[in-house]
């Protein structure tokens, strides 16, 4: 998540997320636009590198165990330290999110934010396993630490959304979904949320 910096960020959502009342298979959708991965920034096409199988899978909503094998043999590397092995851990635990093994995925995630504590896309998808394992009330703080470093407002916003509609909060939920859909407006996905809150369509 080996000596190169990691500098890059993508947005971009794994998946398709509803658009009907937040439950089940909806929120496991919302949950994965939450997370942003943390890229090296190597030219694309090298795909022998460990590096870039990791990078590529932690991209591609499909991920094979081929791209986590990667991230694997990259964290048995003793070479790879600090920021750059938060950087590894980073990029598999949005594969294992993808995957649904939240425990893992949050497991890697503690690790980095404690190994690189500035990297701010390890304290994004970290809100995010959070969520995904019952702990929504400590997303809300893991999400504004990530604020603080400069993650992505609209998925700061949007996780703090999730993680309060969670918790029952459905007014401050509609709040923070509105906050990131005015963040990023030509997202759809962020600018259908608000719409699910009926009482404030007038």
């Amino acid at each position: 998540m080996t000596t190169h910096s990691f500098h890059t960020r993508s947005n971009r959502p794994v998946m398709q997320a509803l658009t009907g009342g937040i439950c089940g298979l909806a929120m496991a959708a919302l949950l994965a636009l939450a997370i942003s991965f943390a890229f090296s920034g190597r030219a694309l096409g090298q795909d022998e590198d460990p590096r870039y199988e990791c990078e590529a899978g932690a991209r591609d909503a499909g991920a094979t165990g081929r791209a986590l094998g990667a991230c694997d043999l990259l964290l048995r590397d003793a070479s790879v330290t600090g920021e750059t092995r938060a950087r590894v851990l980073t990029n598999r635990a949005v594969m294992l999110l993808a995957r649904g093994q939240n425990i893992q995925a949050r497991s890697d995630l503690e690790e980095a934010v404690e190994l690189s504590p500035e990297l701010a896309e390890a304290w994004l998808n970290l809100s995010a396993a959070q969520i995904a394992t019952g702990s929504a009330q400590a997303a809300i703080d893991t999400a504004r630490q990530a604020r603080d470093l400069g993650a992505s407002p609209a998925l700061v916003a949007f996780n703090t959304g999730i993680a309060l509609e969670t918790l029952g909060r459905y007014e401050d939920a509609y709040a923070a979904y509105s906050e990131a859909a005015q963040e990023d407006p030509e997202n759809v996905t962020l600018a259908a949320q608000p719409a699910r809150f009926i009482w404030h369509q007038g």
